[in-house]
């Protein structure tokens, strides 16, 4: 069996989010966390580590057009509604064809975004914080 070394470049990614394809996306990070706590008993060093809770959060780039779209088809499904309460995956894809590889972030949930923009800037990106249930 031979080694694929291939390496993905930003190019290569395409995210899904509510069915769409965003083409204003200007980044994506994921990241799991456990909490991990050391035992002690007799002694000064650790007996052992015991895991805890697992969390999954993230951030999602997405310009300023991009986000428009997406607060207005949250809009569209009820007009009481922010980005911030509702819940959604999102399907990062890696590469194309029989080379890619996907991950699935479910049940994420927006915490968090700010705009702003500042002199010089030529578009605006806005980082969307959020936390999810699982990836697969």
């Amino acid at each position: 069996m031979g080694f694929n070394s291939k390496q993905f470049q930003f190019s290569d990614v395409s995210v899904i989010v509510l069915g769409r394809e965003l083409q204003g996306f200007a980044g994506v990070s994921y990241k799991v966390k456990t909490e991990k706590t050391p035992v002690f008993g007799r002694g000064n060093k650790a007996l052992s580590i015991q895991s805890g809770n697992e969390m999954i959060e993230g951030k999602l780039s997405l310009l300023q057009s991009e986000l428009e779209a997406f607060t207005l088809a949250v809009k569209a499904t009820n007009p009481l509604l922010k980005i911030t309460d509702v819940s959604f995956d999102i399907i990062v894809t890696y590469g194309n064809g029989t080379d890619s590889r996907t991950d699935k972030i479910l049940g994420c949930e927006f915490t968090e975004y700010e705009k702003g923009m500042k002199q010089g800037d030529k578009n605006m990106t806005i980082e969307l914080s959020f936390v999810a249930l699982d990836i697969q």
